[in-house]
């Protein structure tokens, strides 16, 4: 009646507006109603847009803005309290407290809960090269630190020896030797300031000045060997004093190292939250959406 009654009040008395009985009361009530219906419609729809005082699927829509999905069985005030807290965390953006928060809420944890969150988790990365004596390449960490790697030696041609191989950072300056020989099928391993041959401590026979590092920008390597020296070329080599190249043995050299890998973040999630493959793909949504772009996401569970 309050929408008739604004506009009864409009009119002068001698209308008779005051009548229920008058015909004119009766249209304008007619209207009066169809536009309080219109203004009820229209907080309907104003109240489904906010958190509280939505309902039902209203309140599932808004929900879905964010990737937080309503729980079996959830009442609507317990499912509204978990989506405030995910619009306040949202409005924090990518940060470690707001994923954290998500995942928590999307799993059903407590606030307090302690999960871990590792940025630039790191790797074991291996690459393998296939070089003789003189050999160059270039080759980085892949890492956002630099890192000492661990380095095998082996040959990869039958019946030849490498003797004194050396391997040089020629950026860095940094290089390491071994005085000795590797023959066919034996393995030279150099790491954490020792070495080994087929097992055998041969720590004595390093000569380091510093051991080479893994630039994260990224480095030019040499390989070399005691029959460089000797390899024959135009206009400088003697008679039956050369070794030439189809002589030379292949070194076939691993390296090996801990990479932490940039633009990345690991989640550990313990395996006893996790009721199934629903939770995970629903938890990697999550995460998706509120990690910032060009940042990768690994969810662990432990």
């Amino acid at each position: 009646m309050k929408r008739t009654k604004r506009i009864l009040n409009r009119f002068p008395d001698f209308y008779k507006v005051w009548d229920e009985n008058s015909r004119i009361f009766k249209i304008i009530n007619a209207v009066g109603k169809r536009l309080e219906e219109a203004d009820k419609d229209t907080n309907a729809i104003l109240r489904a847009h906010w958190v509280d005082t939505a309902f039902r699927e209203d309140i599932d829509r808004l929900g879905a803005i964010f990737n937080l999905k309503r729980r079996m069985g959830e009442e609507d005030s317990e499912y509204r309290s978990r989506l405030k807290r995910a619009i306040m965390d949202f409005k924090g953006g990518g940060t470690v407290s707001a994923i954290l928060s998500s995942v928590k809420m999307t799993l059903g944890l407590p606030e307090n809960y302690q999960l871990e969150l590792v940025e630039n988790p790191p790797i074991t990365v291996e690459r393998t090269l296939e070089v003789r004596t003189g050999d160059t390449w270039f080759m980085s960490s892949n890492s956002v630190l630099d890192a000492v790697p661990s380095i095998t030696i082996t040959t990869e041609t039958a019946d030849m020896t490498i003797i004194n191989p050396t391997i040089l950072n020629i950026d860095t300056g940094e290089k390491i030797s071994f005085n000795g020989e590797i023959g066919a099928g034996e393995k030279l391993k150099i790491g954490d300031g020792r070495a080994t041959l087929n097992g055998i401590d041969v720590t004595e026979r390093l000569t380091v000045t510093s051991f080479p590092r893994l630039l994260r920008k990224g480095s030019t390597w040499k390989y070399s060997e005691q029959v460089e020296e000797a390899i024959g070329r135009f206009d400088i080599s003697s008679f039956n004093e050369s070794i030439f190249a189809v002589g030379i043995p292949t070194a076939k050299i691993i390296f090996n190292w801990a990479a932490y890998q940039p633009a990345t973040f690991e989640i550990k999630i313990p395996k006893d939250v996790i009721s199934g493959k629903n939770d995970l793909s629903i938890l990697e949504e999550v995460v998706h959406t509120i990690k910032a772009s060009g940042v990768k996401a690994v969810i662990k569970v432990i």
